[in-house]
This record gives C-alpha cells, structure tokens and sequence, in this order.
C-alpha cells in the first residue's frame, strides 16, 4: 500500500458531545433517506433536496471523515425539488467495508457512552 489510509474505523476519535451530534444526524438522515444504489467504487445515497436534509449531510460528513478518513464524500446538488446525492467511494476494500460493515461501526459509534 502506498500512501493509502488504512480501511479502519476509529471510532474513538469523537468527543462525546461529537457523538451526540453524530447519533443525532446519522438518525435523521436514516429517516430521510430515499434510496440506496450500488456504484462502481463505492455506495450512492439519495435523500430529499430541502436545505434542511442538505445541512444534515454537512453536518454528518464533517464527523464521518474524521473516523474514516478512507472514504471520499461527494454530494451531488441541484435545485431543492431534486434529491440530493451523496456518493460514498473508495478503494476496493473501502467498499467492502461499506458493503459489511458501516451499518455495524455506525451502531457501535452511536451507542457509545450512550446514557
């Protein structure tokens, strides 16, 4: 491997009040989300087009790419009666992890310190 960040998750790297903020979005945006679709390098998530659901996407991807810096993020945008798209790609083995294993590290993430 040269230069490429580990596939790993580092859940620790959150604050608690991050945590929150994490459960929080990651919550609302599972409620939210229209559809999901297999893409080449990686996973398309559609959500609604309102500036409400877009601020929801920032607000989890500024947290998500601190515990899996492997993972790029693009967020796909038009006018707000269009859905929004956020493409989440990789390496090979970054969508391995996303395919098996995002939905187990979102739930130990968003449970963490859970009181």
């Amino acid at each position: 491997m040269k230069n490429e960040v580990p596939v790993a998750c580092c859940h620790t790297v959150f604050t608690k009040e991050e945590r929150i903020d994490y459960k929080d979005a990651f919550g609302e945006l599972e409620k939210r989300r229209i559809a999901v679709m297999e893409i080449e390098t990686g996973f398309q998530y559609q959500f609604p087009g309102d500036s409400d659901t877009l601020r929801l996407l920032y607000d989890w991807i500024s947290l998500e790419r601190k515990c899996c810096p492997f993972l790029t993020f693009t967020v796909i945008a038009s006018s707000e009666d269009k859905p929004v798209s956020l493409q989440l790609t990789g390496t090979e083995d970054a969508k391995s992890f996303l395919r098996s294993e995002i939905n187990d590290k979102i739930t130990l993430i968003t449970t963490m310190n859970d009181r």
